[in-house]
């Protein structure tokens, strides 16, 4: 048993490298967006070349299935731990997260653009953080997720050596993720829906299209 255990968490180590890349080009482009609609589209153009590249998106989303199944096989373990301090809950809550986010996100952004047929460009985002009154729910939905990201690392790097920076750079997910929801919704300019986007979200209570 223990050594599946630890099996499972070199495996989640060895996907989170890929994940890890994808997110860094991920994350560039959502901090684009505090630079405006075309910024932000070119710099998707771009990332777009590697992560929907068809090997590459393929092995990404079985990549992210596969860590979530490992993510909820570690929970286990990290739930039977005697000792549980601030790092343990960090990276128990965080993992959690983590694991609901990837399901819910990864569903919503492929069944948006496979299905329905609308790019999941800067607009798809925009729209989660900049309509009424929907921007209320997907504002925490988005600063925990990018929160959790920051924190399952650095939890990660705490029990490989914990280090005094690692508590006070638990601040960063929280800057990042109120950023990045600031950015979409319009903070530093003017974000003019498209039609389209603005009847894809009308099936929401409360969404004018």
């Amino acid at each position: 048993m223990k050594l599946k255990a630890r099996q499972a968490k070199q495996a989640h180590r060895n996907l989170a490298l890929l994940i890890l890349i994808f997110l860094a080009v991920h994350f560039a482009t959502h901090f684009m967006s505090l630079a405006g609609v075309e910024a932000h589209a070119r710099t998707l153009a771009a990332g777009r070349l590697l992560y929907q590249f068809p090997l590459f998106e393929i092995a990404l989303v079985i990549a992210l299935a596969a860590q979530v199944g490992l993510g909820f096989k570690l929970l286990g373990s990290i739930r039977k731990r005697k000792a549980k301090g601030l790092w343990h809950w960090v990276q128990f809550i965080s993992a959690a997260y983590l694991a609901y986010f990837i399901v819910m996100h990864t569903a919503a952004a492929l069944i948006t653009r496979l299905y329905v047929g609308l790019d999941t460009n800067f607009y798809w985002a925009a729209g989660t953080l900049g309509l009424n009154p929907i921007r209320y729910g997907f504002t925490p939905y988005y600063i925990l997720a990018v929160t959790a990201v920051f924190s399952h690392v650095i939890a990660a790097f705490h029990f490989r050596g914990p280090r005094k920076w690692q508590a006070p750079a638990l601040a960063v997910g929280p800057l990042v993720g109120t950023a990045f929801v600031l950015g979409y919704g319009g903070a530093f300019h003017t974000v003019e829906m498209p039609q389209e986007y603005l009847d894809f979200y009308s099936v929401f209570p409360g969404v004018a299209g």
